[in-house]
């Protein structure tokens, strides 16, 4: 039987027919444009339609298709390649001849495409880079397929023929130059608003609690992003949210240039010295990129970290504290330690220089003069930042190192996530312990004090809603039996020569008992809301001439009372972080201190007894004593020679 040969591309097949076939097919093959050699009838063909007619013609068993397909090389618009099998879904576009399941793939179909389409211009800074990008893009989405032909050497043709396009090249510089956006510490510059952007922005928020009127919180969202309008689209935004606008931005294709903010340098001097608790603190500070939140007792010198912090940061710095009284105490410790003469703003100052110390609510006012100038911002006693009105300078205040410094930032409405998120998470806790180690404060002995309603006080407490605990609070913690006790227990300890601080809650519950102190012959200072000459008690309370000092609120925080020794609450919210931030009042050590004393009075079988286990400090700050006493026995036990043979 006469033997028939074709040849395709190099490649031979032998098929041994009868003439009448032979002839038939060479017919076919001749208007396919085979020519005859003198031994076979063969072609070289770059048409995958050629190859599938004689695939039919010859009956093709699938090893000799394959092996035509393999010697196979196309060059449709560029290097190309046959695939068989699954096609990869973003090759589909590219495919320029298909048969059944074998396509063949323009592969600088696919690299023109990115260079014209691609979001991920936004990761190279080239052409060529760009174009790698892309043939790197290919290779991934080829992996795993069964590709026929020499891919290394199409890809090769495809990439130089991309390379060497002059259009494309142009594209490639006008699509990235479209696409630039400017992003400074606190707002990007955008020539358009790509497709989803606005969605992705919106999905920046805090959850932010209200407290409503019934006292229920009230979770609300703060949007972080502000987009305004004009010649270009302009993006406003927190410092602390930068990074994850960056990201979306490059997600969506937007060339993100950095425009960094360069501070002033401040030549520091450091004249103290920390304790290792303190250097521990300022070290996971830094380490964490000089953001976080350092959480140290009252009396474990969060000043000096904040001092220590400036001192590495080695720029320009901001501290934001509640009241003048602070902001005197940071000017005088920046002064004296750092060797730098701060500004102020608020308390009647308006004097910004690269250190500045300034009150919150001043800060709130004044807040664009202070944007761009501060490489460091401090956020004093913290626990303040997520107010209503203090938020906003954390939200606008553009330092890139930022520190928080509270005792207690744990906050009754939770929204202390809003410190960590503006400032930076929990960095550093200290322990009462290593700071007693240190002999920076003494133990607590902590005495419960229970009194007693009179009968027309307990048929009043008895007619109030059970569901109002505010007014259920205020009445109990008014009670007149609370008087007398505080009366016994001042003129104890004033004899033992103590220095008292006497904590209510209301202005007339406070006058009440300095009026009733100055009756008995006991020399005390009244410091309120209402009363003026606070500074003048306080250093008269300081020099001794004065034993005792009765206030409301005002001095919760913030204020430096180092000799006082005892702490008397009679009255307060209930707020853990309130009760913590009165005791820190006498915690510190001071020559032959071994310990402070609190007095917490209670009215029994009201709601302050509740209130007063919800506030209790045991875990964290140390006591050496806690115990109950009734009314009944204090009169006894104040008898006794020295509080040490109480109990």
């Amino acid at each position: 039987m006469p033997r028939f040969c074709v040849v395709i591309n190099g490649v031979a097949v032998y098929r041994e027919w009868q003439w009448d076939k032979i002839v038939k097919v060479k017919e076919e093959l001749k208007r396919l444009g085979f020519k005859w050699d003198g031994s076979c009838w063969s072609t070289k063909t770059r048409n995958l339609a050629v190859l599938s007619e004689v695939r039919r013609l010859l009956n093709l068993t699938g090893e000799e298709y394959l092996s035509l397909l393999s010697a196979f090389s196309f060059d449709v618009s560029g290097g190309a390649v046959a695939i068989s099998g699954p096609l990869p879904e973003d090759l589909r576009r590219h495919v320029v001849a298909s048969d059944g399941d074998v396509h063949v793939v323009s592969l600088s179909g696919f690299l023109r495409s990115f260079v014209m389409e691609s979001r991920e211009i936004s990761q190279v800074e080239s052409f060529e880079e760009f174009v790698d990008l892309g043939v790197k893009r290919l290779l991934e989405l080829l992996k795993g397929a069964q590709v026929w032909g020499n891919l290394d050497e199409a890809v090769k043709n495809a990439r130089e023929i991309v390379l060497a396009s002059d259009r494309l090249r142009e594209a490639f510089n006008r699509r990235r130059s479209w696409r630039v956006a400017v992003v400074g510490p606190n707002y990007a510059k955008l020539n358009f608003l790509a497709s989803g952007l606005l969605k992705r922005l919106a999905e920046l928020k805090l959850k932010y609690n209200v407290v409503k009127k019934d006292g229920e919180l009230e979770e609300r969202d703060l949007k972080l992003v502000k987009v305004e309008k004009g010649d270009t689209y302009l993006l406003k935004f927190p410092v602390f949210v930068r990074d994850r606008v960056v990201k979306i931005l490059r997600e969506l294709g937007y060339v993100a240039q950095l425009a960094e903010v360069e501070y002033p340098k401040v030549n520091y001097k450091r004249e103290f010295s920390l304790f290792p608790f303190q250097a521990e603190a300022v070290e996971n500070w830094v380490a964490h990129g000089m953001r976080g939140t350092v959480i140290i007792p009252t009396g474990g010198g969060k000043t000096f970290v904040a001092l220590e912090a400036m001192y590495r940061a080695g720029v320009s710095a901001l501290v934001l504290v509640v009241t003048r009284e602070l902001a005197l105490q940071w000017v005088e410790r920046i002064r004296k330690f750092l060797g730098v003469q701060p500004g102020m703003l608020g308390g009647g100052e308006r004097n910004v220089r690269d250190v500045t110390v300034a009150i919150y609510n001043s800060a709130v006012k004044y807040v664009d003069e202070l944007v761009g100038r501060f490489g460091l911002v401090v956020f004093d006693e913290a626990h303040h930042v997520p107010a209503e009105t203090f938020k906003e300078v954390a939200l606008n205040i553009d330092s890139p190192f930022r520190l928080a410094l509270s005792a207690t930032p744990e906050r009754e409405d939770e929204n202390e996530h809003l410190i960590f998120e503006a400032v930076g998470p929990p960095v550093y806790r200290a322990s009462y312990r290593s700071m007693i180690e240190s002999g920076l404060v003494v133990p607590v002995e902590h005495y419960r004090v229970y009194v007693k309603m009179d009968e027309e006080e307990a048929r009043a407490y008895a007619s109030l809603p059970p569901d109002n605990a505010i007014l259920l609070r205020n009445v109990a913690a008014k009670s007149k039996a609370k008087i007398p006790v505080v009366l016994q227990i001042v003129s104890r300890e004033v004899a033992l020569g103590s220095k008292v601080l006497v904590f209510t809650q209301f202005i007339d519950q406070a006058e009440e008992l300095y009026k009733r102190l100055r009756e008995t012959g006991i020399q005390a200072e009244l410091i309120t809301s209402e009363e003026g000459g606070r500074e003048v008690a306080l250093r008269r309370f300081s020099a001794g001439k004065s034993r005792v000092v009765v206030t409301t609120t005002v001095l919760d925080e913030g204020v430096d009372v180092p000799d006082a020794d005892v702490a008397v609450v009679v009255s307060g919210t209930g707020s853990r972080r309130q009760m913590i931030q009165r005791v820190g009042r006498v915690v510190r050590a001071s020559p032959g201190k071994k310990v402070a004393r609190v007095y917490e009075i209670v009215t029994r079988g009201t709601i302050e007894e509740a209130l007063s286990e919800a506030r209790h400090f045991d875990d964290f700050i140390e006591e050496a004593v806690c115990r109950r006493v009734l009314e009944k026995e204090l009169a006894a036990l104040l008898k006794k020679p020295t509080l040490s043979n109480w109990f």
